[in-house]
């Protein structure tokens, strides 16, 4: 729908409150990225030309990013993009969105891997990879790495070569369209460390979480069984085999599964489990050596 002669903010306005209609969060917030994106212009700009009226053809492009946001369709998706560890990624439809949640993990690999006494490049291991933002941060802030990005799901492994070369670090991040648990298997790689985001979620609680997450993401990214540790009872003993000696792994979990996956990582004979919490204070990765 438009309107005659609508000004920046009076369509910012309109924007606002057809998303809080609509159970937007952020509503704010959002209508304020969309239309910086449209428009190609700065926050600031917004209200340093909030007077400016804008071209039917400018309000109609705006609104229908509205109205995918008014469906509860993911703001990364509508915008094409986001940001992790302060680098940019792309993000599209198909691919699990970045949460900063994940960042913990990134430092802390990241902090290891500096430790680590090595004379040659550490090989890293992203399994199930997403969009990238593991593998392709440790490569950009961690120079002598290199990785290997593995998802089953081929829109990933696409997203995650784009977010690769985005940020420069292509010739450092290789990219395998595997099933995780099978190219554990099958590898004759050892790593350094291993590095994971798995799907951890348990299938009851999908139908609670967000529409913008139920609806509009990838199941395969979230479903983790019937607890939500499917993943990690499958790929947790045969990361052994995988790794040089003295190498780690860190898996992100949901808040409630410290317990149960650190003791398969002690099943399966690694030492040093430890938990390392989120800014929130939550359990939020679990961390074990070989």
């Amino acid at each position: 729908m438009q309107r005659a002669t609508e000004t920046i903010r009076d369509l910012l306005n309109r924007a606002e409150n057809h998303l809080v209609r609509h159970g937007v969060p952020n509503a704010r917030r959002n209508a304020e990225w969309m239309l910086c994106a449209s428009l190609g212009i700065r926050m600031l700009d917004l209200y340093v030309r909030s007077r400016a009226s804008l071209a039917p053809g400018q309000v109609d492009a705006y609104w229908r990013h509205v109205e995918r946001r008014a469906s509860r369709e993911p703001l990364q998706y509508i915008l094409g993009n986001t940001e992790f560890m302060g680098l940019p990624f792309r993000a599209r439809p198909g691919v699990f969105v970045p949460r900063p949640d994940t960042e913990v993990l990134v430092e802390h690999a990241e902090k290891k891997l500096r430790a680590l006494p090595l004379h040659e490049p550490a090989l890293v291991l992203d399994l199930c990879c997403g969009s990238g933002i593991i593998g392709v941060s440790i490569a950009k802030r961690v120079a002598n790495t290199g990785v290997t990005a593995v998802d089953v799901s081929e829109v990933a492994v696409e997203l995650t070569a784009d977010n690769a070369a985005l940020n420069g670090v292509s010739d450092r991040v290789r990219l395998v369209h595997d099933d995780a648990v099978e190219y554990l298997d099958s590898t004759a790689d050892r790593f350094a460390a291993i590095l994971c985001n798995p799907p951890y979620i348990a299938s009851g609680d999908l139908a609670g979480l967000p529409r913008e997450v139920r609806e509009h993401e990838p199941m395969l990214a979230l479903d983790g069984g019937a607890d939500g540790l499917d993943f990690y009872r499958r790929a947790i003993p045969r990361m052994v085999r995988c790794l040089l000696p003295n190498a780690f792994v860190m898996v992100e979990i949901g808040d409630t599964q410290a317990a149960a996956v650190s003791a398969l990582f002690t099943a399966a004979g690694f030492e040093d489990v430890h938990v390392i919490k989120d800014l929130a204070g939550r359990d939020r990765v679990v961390t074990a050596k070989r």
